[in-house]
């Protein structure tokens, strides 16, 4: 009995075990397809790495509102949204954590008006929320149409790295992002006609490893309590509060506790003052200072400041009003690793000290636009290999370009022009063989232009006449320079030198349209209004495309070399006003790149040369004022040209001039005419003659036999008579 009881128990718990495993079979397929989605799954890394179903639709819904010109969502296609364009996940969850939407094409950031014209709206989708685990977010250089700043993105309480810039948004930055307390980096940077605003920092001060901040462009004027808010993050290491209308800040500054800070850029704010100075002198891990347009700034307050950042490799002080000695400034720099220095736009006097070239790391170096520093440049010693820009343009430095300036051999961008500089051109010139750009005009220099110059291979702006033009400088710290045509003073002899031809750079057509040029951290763009004949045409480029050659108003003479037609990808030519012979020589017509050439008030001879009518981007010509002669080529680019192109060329003839007149021969011509061709006939059925009749009896004497011995035997009997004759003559 109990044995039995037994056996029956064993067969309860066999069965009981069949009748789970059969439940389990059938909920594991239920579990399968209902209890998670296919589109919902993660694969376990190594077997796949699709994404979350739920993500991927909101990445869709978030694509469907963003412009895109072109190719930029083309891999959003598939299953799995890990391996798009801008996305990355977490390998172990499948969440994504990363989404990169900036506008990725090129465009000048400078000029919202044409951006706002050509770039497409985009809007910021909700499903952006469903994002609940991004640490990385771009959403930069977009166009929002001047919406509000989402406060949804407040809710991605995970970000470490936040990017609005550029992306023109409007309004109230909402203070709930102090609830993002995991960012390092946040960049709301607005544009010039933005109205962003702050009316309160103190969201700021519950992100407490903040390293990166950019409200530059940003209304502050409301946030009082801006500096100090600044001052309580100690983990701050960038700073760009450029234009952003800082309040005034009082003279009692608290303790300085931004220990970590390396750059700070407070430009274009007119409420830094002195004290700020003294206040900054604490910072002595700073490497990038950027005071530029401040206005309220002293050399006195400056002096403590520079004596104190010892490691400063930046200092950007222009637009500042500054009145003294440049030697004030330069005497107290105590960072011998400076590598970037702008004093431009201010009022400072002297002559440039010999000790500047101390400072044997810098690469950048601008003293421009300071009407009263003076005297001559300084001997430049061997070891300065390091500088690459030098601004001196617009004071009043007079003396010779110093032979020493070879040293220089890194140099890419030399500006000299607008000074009192005489003398000739150094033969070393040839030695600064990395120059890109390089500005000699309106001074006094004299003598020929040296043939080393041909050795610059990079070069494609040379400038050393007085072409009638306005720049627009724009750098990163947004000053604007306008500069106009003044008086022209180079006095250049000598011919053109056929080294000209040798500035490859100017050889190779160049095809790249980028509009912005990063020089180190300044960006740097040029906008030319060239003006010709009273018509002005704007080019907005960067400099190295803008490929050009000015050598007007000087006393060139000679031919101009055939070499310089080897310049194909040369953009600009201007050689008026001197006193160039000879021909235009025929294979310019081969330059087809330029768009403006200017050869008048010279004294250039015959015709235009056909090939002219090949070069399609020929937007100005200027040949007035030569001694040309002939038919005005009308076909191609020649004939959208006027009378002003031509004028002063009293044997140029044709449109827009008028019309060549029709040649007709006089009648005493046409007897003359007449006489000499019957002379030329005359003289030809002689030769002819002459010539048939010798080779028929040539002919006849090798094909008769019998005829060649009579011929022979008729000369023997001929000539022992005359032999006979000759000695009885003599006899």
């Amino acid at each position: 009995m109990a044995v039995a009881g037994s056996g029956s128990f064993q067969n309860g718990r066999i069965a009981s075990k069949r009748l789970m495993m059969l439940v389990a079979l059938l909920l594991v397929p239920c579990c399968l397809g209902h209890g998670f989605r296919d589109e919902d799954h993660v694969e376990v890394e190594g077997i796949g790495s699709s994404c979350m179903g739920s993500e991927r639709r909101a990445l869709l819904a978030i694509k469907s509102d963003m412009y895109d010109p072109g190719d930029r969502f083309s891999s959003w296609t598939g299953e799995d949204c890990c391996g798009w364009r801008g996305v990355a996940c977490d390998q172990a969850t499948g969440h994504v954590t990363n989404l990169d939407l900036h506008y990725p094409y090129t465009y000048d950031k400078w000029d919202i008006s044409d951006i706002m014209k050509t770039m497409g709206g985009s809007k910021v989708n909700p499903s952006l929320q469903e994002l609940k685990h991004l640490k990385y977010l771009d959403l930069s250089m977009n166009n929002f149409s001047h919406a509000p700043v989402p406060k949804m993105i407040a809710s991605l309480v995970h970000l470490k790295y936040l990017n609005l810039s550029y992306a023109m948004f409007d309004g109230l930055i909402p203070p709930q992002f102090g609830n993002l307390s995991n960012l390092h980096y946040l960049d709301l940077r607005g544009w010039y006609d933005d109205h962003l605003h702050v009316n309160d920092l103190d969201w700021l001060s519950h992100i407490p490893s903040l390293k990166y901040l950019d409200m530059s462009l940003v209304d502050l004027s409301e946030a009082t309590n801006w500096l100090c808010i600044i001052n309580s993050i100690p983990t701050l290491e960038v700073l760009h509060m450029k234009n952003a209308d800082l309040s005034y800040v009082p003279s009692r500054l608290p303790t300085f506790n931004m220990t970590a800070i390396a750059t700070l850029d407070l430009s274009r704010n007119s409420n830094i003052m002195s004290a700020m100075l003294r206040w900054l002198s604490n910072a002595t891990s700073l490497e990038n200072l950027l005071l530029s347009g401040c206005g309220s700034l002293t050399i006195e307050s400056l002096q403590v400041a520079l004596g104190a950042l010892s490691n400063l490799k930046e200092l950007d002080l222009s637009h500042n009003f500054l009145k003294g000695e440049i030697l004030g400034i330069l005497n107290n720099v105590s960072s011998r690793g400076l590598k970037q220095l702008d004093l431009s736009r201010n009022y400072l006097s002297g002559d440039i000290p010999q000790n500047l070239w101390n400072l044997r790391h810098l690469e950048y170096l601008d003293l421009s636009r300071n009407a009263n520093v003076t005297g001559h440049i300084p001997a430049v010693p061997g070891n300065l290999i390091s500088l690459r820009y030098l601004f001196l343009r617009r004071n009043m430095i007079t003396g010779e370009i110093p032979p020493s300036i070879g040293n220089l051999t890194n140099l890419v961008f030399l500006d000299l022009s607008f000074n009192n500089i005489v003398g000739s051109i150094p033969e070393t010139i040839g030695a600064l063989i990395h120059m890109e750009v390089l500005y000699l005009d309106h001074n006094q220099v004299s003598g020929e232009i040296p043939a080393t110059i041909g050795v610059l291979q990079n070069l494609h702006e040379l400038h050393l006449g007085a072409q009638s033009f306005k720049r627009y400088y724009s750098f990163k710290y947004g000053s604007n320079i306008s500069i106009t045509r003044s008086i022209p003073l180079l006095k250049l002899t000598g011919s053109l030198p056929s080294s000209l031809g040798n500035f490859s750079a100017m050889v190779e057509i160049q095809n790249d349209t980028k509009s912005v040029l990063c020089i180190y951290d300044y960006y740097y763009g040029e906008s030319i209004l060239i003006a010709t004949k009273g018509s002005m045409v704007e080019y907005t480029t960067i400099l190295w495309l803008v490929t050009c050659i000015d050598l007007s108003n000087n006393h060139l003479s000679g031919e101009i070399p055939k070499e310089l037609t080897k310049l194909l990808g040369l953009r600009f030519l201007n050689l008026s006003n001197n006193h160039l012979t000879g021909r235009i020589p025929e294979k310019m017509g081969d330059m087809k790149q330029l768009e403006s050439l200017d050869l008048s008030v010279n004294s250039l001879t015959g015709e235009i040369p056909s090939s002219f009518s090949s070069m399609h981007f020929l937007a100005r010509l200027n040949l007035s004022y030569n001694n040309l002669s002939g038919k005005i080529p009308t076909s191609g680019q020649l004939s959208t040209f006027d009378s002003w192109t031509y004028v002063g060329n009293k044997d140029l003839c044709g449109t827009p001039l008028p019309a060549c007149p029709v040649y007709r021969t006089p009648p005493d011509a046409r007897v003359k005419d007449d006489e000499q061709l019957e002379r030329l006939l005359e003289y030809t059925s002689i030769v002819v003659g002459f010539v048939v009749g010798f080779w028929l009896f040539i002919g006849t004497l090798i094909m008769k036999q019998a005829i060649r011995f009579a011929f022979f035997r008729w000369i023997d009997k001929t000539s022992n008579r005359d032999l006979q004759n000759f000695d009885l003559g003599v006899t």
